[in-house]
């Protein structure tokens, strides 16, 4: 016996498909309004890169000039030293002090610390995809901890830190004393390697940086490292006064 079905009314047709309608408009909307932010943000940051890389090749060789004048100033200071005690005096405390601004080579015992993004996870986006990536606010972070364990000399991926380093960033890139960087971050720290280990271990520090670590898989390793090297500071010194501790 041949099943019978109802006919379907007219109605019944409207009635769904008027909210598949109205849900494939939103959606439409919505991905033209996230790629439309897309291409606006693109557009924003791309001229800022390239500024920020023609004002890089230039500093760079402004810091050439710079380290050739400085030497050349080195060897007249010396020559100058030679002449009589209260010269070499004079030397002596410009030296003091040239280490001190972080304007020589120091080399000791320290820990690394390498910081990196870590590629989400397939499906993960947003502000979880955020959290894995790794900012200047985080270099900012651990910089001013070693401080605070002590550290006598800092560089971040070759670039000395001294009192007058600025850490910005300009879209995904950050800058170090002006300079150009990515991922991953290289933040060699020379001083007491246990008072560094115990700052850099403690809880209590850098609490956003290994939450990040343990939730959202954000890179974040602390080594002890023997007869590490951070180069001088070749930048300008803008600094008018200053007092040495």
């Amino acid at each position: 016996m041949a099943s019978l079905t109802a006919p379907r009314s007219p109605l019944g047709s409207a009635v769904l498909l008027v909210p598949a309608l109205l849900f494939g408009l939103l959606v439409t909307l919505q991905w033209r309004t996230q790629a439309d932010r897309s291409d606006v943000s693109l557009r924003r940051t791309a001229p800022l890169l390239d500024a920020a890389r023609s004002l890089q090749d230039e500093q760079n060789g402004l810091k050439t000039q710079l380290a050739d004048l400085r030497a050349q100033l080195d060897e007249i200071q010396r020559s100058a030293s030679s002449q009589n005690a209260v010269a070499r005096d004079l030397q002596v405390r410009i030296d003091e002090l040239r280490r001190a601004a972080g304007l020589t080579e120091r080399s000791g015992d320290g820990v690394v610390v390498v910081l990196d993004d870590t590629r989400p996870a397939a499906g993960v986006a947003g502000s979880d995809a955020e959290r894995a990536l790794c900012h200047s606010t985080d270099l900012t972070d651990i910089i001013n901890a070693t401080w605070r364990g002590g550290a006598v000399a800092i560089s971040v991926n070759g670039e000395r830190v001294v009192g007058s380093t600025s850490v910005y960033c300009i879209g995904s890139t950050s800058m170090v004393n002006g300079t150009l960087m990515a991922p991953p971050f290289s933040i060699v720290a020379i001083g007491s390697q246990d008072q560094l280990m115990a700052i850099l271990d403690d809880p209590a520090q850098l609490a956003d940086i290994k939450r990040r670590r343990d939730a959202h898989g954000l890179a974040f390793t602390v080594t002890r490292g023997a007869g590490l090297k951070v180069p001088a500071y070749t930048g300008a010194l803008n600094v008018r006064s200053a007092t040495a501790r």
